[in-house]
């Protein structure tokens, strides 16, 4: 999820299990820890667009991550107040601060990527023992509904410091929330692709999923696999009805089938969770060309994606592959649409 919800999270986590012990140093250095496994968003300055598919939510987004490296950012951290506090036993370098920053430092790593398993881009949980993607499609990658009630408590924390024990409830109440809130939004994802089976139900349906969209829960974008085309199209689960499907022919021809064939493809498509869909047609200069699209993230009313991969053609002729972004629309006239869809459906 974004980077503010990791921190929150952090955050919410350390005041909740060990303010009592380490005061608000905990939800400062909870913040810190949440944060943390997001910094491999640098590695693109050393391995590129395509090395960073597969280093951004690799091994700092694996379970081994925080038990392995928290004891030892832990140690480090306990070592230094050690010496600033100059062994005050019930400072935060005391002998019994060790454990607290311990448990601190692991569970805030560790809770980054089990956060993310719930969003579409999902985490390797494994990296790099394993190249699977784990993704659940439960919550947006932007949800204050989630964000909101750790806020709060931390909020209530900052209030209550003098009572840390008080803190730590109220942040031990908004982490029980905010995780029935993620299995919550992983059941409306089942719910969403079941209702979008059985209006689609026919032989030549190959595939259907559902995925959460900016904000809320409950407005899921839709997307079917047919044989020779794609079907893409909203569903509000407060207001279910007909789902408005736009669709799209496949192209088959011989520059998709060469696109298809690159390795950029096949990493792509791993990216996405084989979640793409070839397209053919022109730039804004007129110039041919042919796309391999991530249709998990795109706009309602058209079969259009946020972002894909692209190559220039002359006749069945492939240029160099590269990574893309569409153009954002209006945010104030797209947040409104995907409002009404929500609560009045199409």
């Amino acid at each position: 999820m974004d980077t503010i919800t990791q921190a929150v999270l952090g955050a919410a986590v350390g005041q909740a299990g060990f303010g009592p012990r380490l005061g608000r140093r905990a939800a400062w250095w909870g913040a810190v820890g949440g944060t943390v496994p997001d910094l491999d968003v640098f590695s693109r300055v050393f391995v590129g667009e395509w090395g960073d598919l597969v280093w951004h939510r690799g091994p700092t987004h694996a379970v081994w991550f925080g038990p392995v490296v928290g004891p030892l950012i832990a140690y480090g951290l306990w070592r230094w107040y050690r010496q600033r506090t100059g062994g005050d036993p019930d400072g935060p370098g005391g002998p019994t601060a060790l454990r607290a920053w311990v448990g601190l430092w692991v569970l805030a790593l560790l809770t980054h990527p089990l956060l993310d398993v719930f969003t579409t881009y999902g985490t390797q949980l494994l990296s790099p023992f394993a190249a699977t993607r784990f993704a659940l499609d439960g919550v947006a990658i932007i949800d204050p509904l989630y964000t909101v009630p750790l806020a709060v408590a931390l909020l209530l924390g900052r209030r209550w410091r003098a009572t840390p024990r008080r803190a730590a409830r109220a942040a031990a109440v908004a982490l029980a929330v905010t995780t029935a809130y993620l299995g919550y939004g992983t059941w409306l994802n089942h719910r969403a692709e079941a209702l979008a089976r059985a209006q689609v139900d026919a032989p030549d349906v190959a595939r259907v999923e559902a995925y959460p969209t900016l904000f809320q829960p409950w407005l899921r974008r839709v997307v079917v696999w047919r044989t020779g085309a794609v079907e893409v199209g909203p569903l509000s689960l407060l207001v279910p009805g007909p789902i408005p499907f736009v669709r799209r022919e496949v192209p088959a021809d011989g520059a998709v089938l060469a696109l298809e064939a690159t390795p950029e493809a096949a990493l792509f498509r791993w990216f996405a969770n084989d979640a793409v869909a070839p397209s053919r047609g022109r730039d804004a200069d007129g110039h041919e060309r042919v796309r391999l699209e991530d249709v998990r993230y795109g706009f309602f009313g058209t079969t259009d994606a946020l972002w894909g991969i692209e190559a220039p053609v002359e006749g069945d002729r492939l240029g160099p592959v590269h990574r893309y972004r569409s153009a954002m629309p209006d945010a104030g006239r797209t947040l409104a649409a995907m409002l009404r869809l929500t609560f009045q459906g199409p």
